[in-house]
């Protein structure tokens, strides 16, 4: 537990002290220098197109009749933003377990078409790149697309058909859907137990031995956690023990090999090789955290934070 409070030390020290100078980018897509410098624009209609997506700031008389803020003052954004306070009181989180739609609504209409989708697509085709990855026979044949064998981004659909199959049986309590992503669950949790590492992907664990050398992969970290979403959603939406065992298991992997980069590289490799793109990983630990209240998750979370963009916005800095 030591290494754990010393990590968590480092990772705070380095997201506000050593981003300078540090290139943000998510290969193979846009810089996030570039898209700085595009908020530092004094185009004012550019300007004013961002603005109008905000409810939250408005230009001031000041402002309007200057033509819009000089950059010193656009660090008082955040601010202003954050002066803003919701009111008390007013809003209150709903289960989606406990509304429905009207079915003859067009929302109820979309609703339905969404259902008879997710009821149409076939669990084993789903399933054949889990199975022929760990090794289990693969009956049925693979579907194409984004879940092509031949796709280094494979299994990443199922991942969203977990977290949407949950949500839609939350909004409609629908039993066919209910076996069905039961069954999605428990196979994927058989495919898991083949491997016996925790490691649940569609694809080789040699993707990450790729990415952890900052060599060309397309963005494993960005498929694992559109599964691990899928398994928090099928856990804490659609009410299914298994998957939240399924999910620990998996992040202990994780957990393992990111310490094992560190220990064997550095915190700063680690943070170099996050410049390909990792999806919402920092998110769904947090959130997992938030049910577990296990460290590891909260440490793990915390090495997805991406210094060389968040330290920046921290310390109020340019790159």
């Amino acid at each position: 537990m030591g290494f754990v409070l010393v990590l968590v030390s480092m990772v705070l020290v380095w997201g506000y002290g050593g981003v300078e100078g540090k290139e943000c980018t998510n290969e193979p897509t846009q810089s996030h220098t570039f898209r700085y410098n595009l908020l530092a624009s004094k185009n004012q209609t550019w300007k004013e197109e961002v603005m109008s997506h905000s409810h939250n700031y408005h230009l001031t008389p000041r402002e309007e009749e200057e033509g819009g803020q000089d950059d010193d003052d656009w660090r008082m954004l955040y601010e202003k933003m954050k002066m803003k306070k919701a009111p008390e009181g007013l809003l209150k989180q709903v289960s989606l377990h406990d509304v429905r739609l009207h079915g003859g609504s067009i929302h109820g209409q979309a609703q339905n078409t969404n259902l008879k989708y997710l009821l149409m697509l076939d669990v084993d085709r789903l399933l054949w790149s889990f199975r022929k990855n760990a090794g289990v026979p693969t009956p049925g044949t693979p579907y194409g697309g984004w879940e092509d064998p031949t796709i280094e981004v494979r299994g990443h659909f199922v991942g969203n058909y977990l977290s949407a199959s949950a949500l839609m049986w939350a909004s409609t309590h629908n039993e066919e859907l209910k076996n069905k992503m039961s069954e999605l669950v428990a196979n994927l949790s058989i495919c898991q137990q083949k491997i016996r590492t925790g490691y649940l992907s569609a694809f080789p664990s040699e993707f990450f031995d790729r990415f952890e050398a900052i060599q060309h992969v397309w963005a494993p970290y960005y498929t694992i956690h559109k599964i691990m979403a899928g398994l928090l959603d099928q856990h804490s939406i659609a009410e299914n023990p298994q998957a939240l065992k399924m999910l620990t298991w998996m992040v202990d992997y994780f957990y393992k090999r990111v310490l094992n980069v560190i220990r064997k590289y550095s915190i700063d490799w680690h943070y170099q090789s996050l410049n390909e793109e990792t999806g919402g990983m920092n998110d769904v630990l947090y959130r997992l955290y938030s049910i577990t209240g296990d460290p590891k998750h909260l440490v793990l979370a915390h090495l997805f934070d991406k210094p060389c963009f968040l330290g920046l916005l921290a310390v109020k800095a340019r790159s």
